[in-house]
């Protein structure tokens, strides 16, 4: 019986999203109940439910041996070792490298910040095992205490509660028009989320058939979030400065005349606008406008396929039902025929067990540790020992066909066991591209994730702009998991005072590339074991790249050791944040060092010219000692001669004054004068011979050396 309740609401987004759901129901149908089956299946049930209760009334086993399951964590497994990774490129003249490096950073940010490995990794198990899976992509204050918002990518648990836009036919859902996010939730906890809502309590009772028993039930309330694009017919205007806009959003003719722009070219169009509300089949909860071009909606698909206008989605699972089911079955059989096969029996002869019964009953139920008998039967007679009779093997049909049917799995499915691939001495490249080949045959899941992720990376650039509008400083991700401080649509001032926006993420046109294969751990160890042959080779080459090679190494001290060679290399010194591009920064750097090489070349050659100037001054400075040495020696033989001539004229002078005196003395003392006369001749005589002294003392200095300066 369904229900409706007496006033509905005629809002038409809630007709649009009953129809929605409507539509998509029958058009999905098929698919949506196989799908369930498939994840029945792959969680362990696995058995028909007529064919089971026939074998419980019977008290006969129902084994299941889940391969299925085991196939399908292998395939999901493989995909978390190699990621798909976005990767942004500019694509017209007002984005560039720098801007797109920055907005790819942030992309990783809003990865690891959302936890999106995980949205990521649900989404596409559900793709393989039921042919599709969704995540979403929403916007959200980054604490209950700021006004700043952040880009989160969510996963979603329930597949079937996602109604997707049955038109669409892009394998990554880039073309939804529509779509509905359901839950259903209790009445009771309904009133408390929104206390003024009608919660469908005074329904009236309808015809069976109707749609809002969907939506409306006696104890629940189905719950949506419906996305849906507004289309406005208008007019865009192509002006003369190249400026594009609609007809409804540009100036007046008069505004435009003043400015000196005109139209050139217009063309019928329309604005789509992306509109989100919270509605039940009574009215709207909740509703606003969104930004963007794309319903934040990201599915992903396992196998899809058009039948008979009909199309199909289906994962793994769906083919391998059969073969998993035989696989069981025979198994099952060769438990049982070995469950039932009668005990393994002993012959003996009558009365060898004569006093010994209990031990020969319980043989085949107890350990026991010896087993006595009599040597004769029951008329005294020599018998054999007792022996034991081996039951029946298992047929080798059963065997053969569990066998058989375990490779017609592996054949659906598409994964080998390693144990059946070619052995021997084989290279690891023949290994390989046995695993490769392997890999190949379910590479579509994985592609498929890959174009859903880059569609993730378009609906955050496409949102960036709105979210990140404003002045802040964010953290970006390197490629290699570095975590960077930035600072986005920084205003600074230029030489000439007028401001520019620097790290602008709100200009520009950017698209999104994958980057697929092995993860980035795994390439720094493929890229040293292919750098280490090459420097081997060229040793020279350490020089330029030794810091790349301790740099991606990982025993510890290996950045350490990347740091301390990349301090003397000048290539090194790279500032991946400046506006030079790392290329020609490079190239500097190479000029810088051969010009600090001239530099140190030149410095050399002024160094030996002055030893040699410094060794001709020694020389000159040697003869001109030895010159001054020589004139001082004369000199100072000059000086010696000259002295000796005075002392000898000197003495020579005071010799004769002295004998003169001694003579005049004498003739005095004969005349008999006086004491007091005589003394004073004496001083006479001697005041004489000073004066004497003096004077040849003076001649001789006049008559010096030529060479001694007098001061």
């Amino acid at each position: 019986m369904a229900y409706q309740t007496a006033d509905m609401s005629d809002d038409p987004r809630i007709s649009a999203a009953m129809k929605l759901l409507r539509t998509v129901g029958e058009a999905d149908s098929a698919n949506r109940r196989e799908a369930l089956e498939d994840l029945k299946f792959s969680a362990g049930d696995q058995w028909p439910v007529e064919l089971q209760n026939s074998r419980n009334l019977e008290a006969r086993p129902c084994l299941t041996i889940n391969k299925v399951d085991a196939y399908v964590r292998q395939i999901c497994n493989q995909q978390r070792q190699q990621r798909p990774r976005i990767k942004v490129h500019p694509t017209n003249t007002q984005a560039d490298a720098k801007v797109a490096e920055v907005l790819e950073g942030i992309c990783r940010h809003i990865e690891i910040n959302s936890n999106a490995d995980a949205a990521y990794d649900h989404a596409f198990e559900y793709a393989v095992r039921m042919g599709w899976g969704y995540w979403r992509v929403v916007t959200d204050y980054v604490r209950e205490d700021s006004f700043e918002q952040e880009i989160f990518i969510q996963p979603i648990d329930n597949p079937f509660t996602v109604y997707f836009d049955p038109n669409s036919t892009a394998p990554d859902g880039s073309d939804a028009e529509q779509c509905l996010v359901t839950s259903v939730m209790s009445k009771a906890q309904f009133r408390e989320m929104y206390p003024d809502a009608d919660d469908g309590s005074g329904f009236l009772a309808r015809s069976t058939g109707d749609s809002n028993a969907e939506w409306v039930m006696r104890e629940d309330i189905r719950v949506a979030e419906y996305f849906h694009f507004d289309r406005q017919a208008d007019t865009l205007l192509l002006l003369s400065d190249g400026t594009k806009v609609f007809r409804s959003e540009a100036p007046s003719e008069q505004a435009m005349l003043e400015a000196g722009v005109y139209v050139v070219s217009s063309r019928p169009s329309y604005r789509k606008k992306l509109k989100w509300c919270k509605l039940t089949a009574l009215q709207v909860l909740e509703e606003r406008d969104m930004d963007g071009r794309y319903i934040p909606v990201v599915p992903v698909y396992g196998l899809r396929m058009t039948i008979e206008d009909k199309r199909k989605k289906l994962g793994m699972v769906r083919f391998a039902k059969d073969p998993q089911r035989m696989y069981n079955f025979w198994r099952t059989s060769m438990t049982e025929s070995v469950a039932l096969a009668p005990k393994a029996k002993w012959l003996l002869a009558e009365g060898q067990d004569e006093g010994h019964e209990n031990e020969w009953a319980q043989a085949n139920t107890r350990s026991a540790p010896v087993l006595r008998y009599k040597q004769t039967d029951i008329e005294g007679r020599q018998a054999p020992p007792p022996q034991r009779l081996q039951p029946e093997p298992p047929p080798t049909g059963v065997l053969a066909a569990a066998e058989s049917v375990a490779f017609d799995l592996q054949t659906v499915i598409g994964i080998m066991d390693p144990s059946q691939l070619p052995s021997g001495n084989i290279s690891g490249k023949a290994i390989a591209g046995q695993q490769s080949q392997v890999d190949m045959t379910n590479f579509h899941f994985y592609d498929n994730l890959t174009r859903s992720i880059r569609h993730t990376g378009k609906i955050i650039l496409d949102l960036v702009p709105y979210v990140y509008s404003e002045q802040r400083v964010m953290r970006i991700i390197g490629a290699d998991g570095t975590p960077d401080l930035i600072t986005i649509n920084e205003r600074i001032p230029d030489a000439l005072g007028a401001f520019k926006v620097v790290n602008d993420v709100t200009v520009g046109e950017f698209d999104v590339v994958m980057d697929t294969g092995p993860g980035y751990a795994s390439k720094r160890m493929q890229a040293v074991d292919a750098m280490l042959p090459l420097l081997g080779a060229n040793p020279e080459l350490f020089k330029a790249a030794g810091d790349l090679v301790f740099r991606n190494m990982d025993f510890p001290g290996a950045d350490v050791i990347a740091d301390r060679l990349a301090a003397v290399n000048p290539l090194a010194q790279i500032d991946e944040k400046a506006d030079i591009p790392p290329q020609v920064q490079m190239q500097l750097a190479q000029s810088k060092a051969m010009i600090e090489e001239m530099q140190q070349q030149l410095q050399g050659l002024q160094m030996m010219v002055k030893m040699r100037a410094d060794i001709e001054a020694v020389k000159q400075q040697g003869a001109d000692n030895r010159m001054m040495m020589q004139l001082t020696s004369r000199a100072h033989n000059t000086d010696t001669i000259n002295e000796a001539r005075a002392n000898q004229t000197a003495v020579k002078a005071v010799s004769d004054q002295n004998k003169a005196e001694l003579d005049a003395l004498t003739k005095l003392i004969l005349a008999g004068v006086d004491l007091g006369t005589l003394q004073a001749e004496i001083a006479r005589r001697d005041t004489q011979q000073a004066n004497l002294v003096a004077f040849s003392e003076a001649d001789v200095g006049d008559s010096g050396n030529p060479f001694l300066v007098r001061q």
